[in-house]
């Protein structure tokens, strides 16, 4: 590498392989979640390459300083750069449950429908006496506006959010409306 290059420039390099390294491994995540695992295997060799290539040219020199904090900073760029793909490409939905008195929990609901959530009302018997469970499923950049709703209106009410796997049909609220 140090022959094909200026060795100044050898730090840029790494920093940018090292950004790229993260993003295809986000990227291969996301194409397995979405079940390419021919993709994603090839994403995987990519990644691989990458990290091998960019980590082998650092530990043979670990006393140059600026190629060692171009590894560390293009790997924390990397990741951000990764959050970034992740918020704007993966769809992970999650469940968000809200249990509260009947009348609380219906001003929760109305609140919630007129954030643009899709909410569904349960009757239930809690520990002492008449509840409601609020259901929400909500796409993970929204789980906490649902929980501050929630909480902001009855601040002890219990809540619990799971991961979903699957949903088909129903309300939820539209990606459009994520990119505010």
């Amino acid at each position: 590498m140090t022959n094909l290059f200026d060795v100044s420039y050898l730090p840029i390099i790494i920093f940018i392989l090292r950004v790229m390294n993260n993003a295809v491994g986000t990227f291969r995540l996301i194409v397995v979640n979405r079940d390419n695992r021919v993709f994603g295997f090839f994403m995987a060799s990519i990644e691989s390459l990458l990290f091998a290539y960019t980590a082998g040219i650092v530990l043979t020199d670990l006393d140059n300083i600026p190629n060692l904090v171009a590894y560390v900073l293009g790997f924390a760029t990397g990741g951000y750069v990764g959050m970034l793909i992740e918020e704007r490409y993966l769809n992970i939905f999650n469940i968000v449950d809200v249990i509260a008195e009947e009348a609380i929990a219906h001003e929760i609901a109305q609140k919630l429908r007129e954030e643009g959530h899709g909410v569904t009302e349960m009757r239930g018997e809690g520990a002492r006496g008449h509840v409601m469970q609020l259901r929400v499923v909500a796409h993970h950049r929204d789980v906490k506006e649902v929980i501050t709703i929630a909480r902001t209106i009855k601040p002890g009410c219990f809540i619990t959010v799971e991961e979903s796997r699957f949903i088909r049909g129903g309300y939820v609220r539209s990606q459009h409306q994520h990119h505010r």
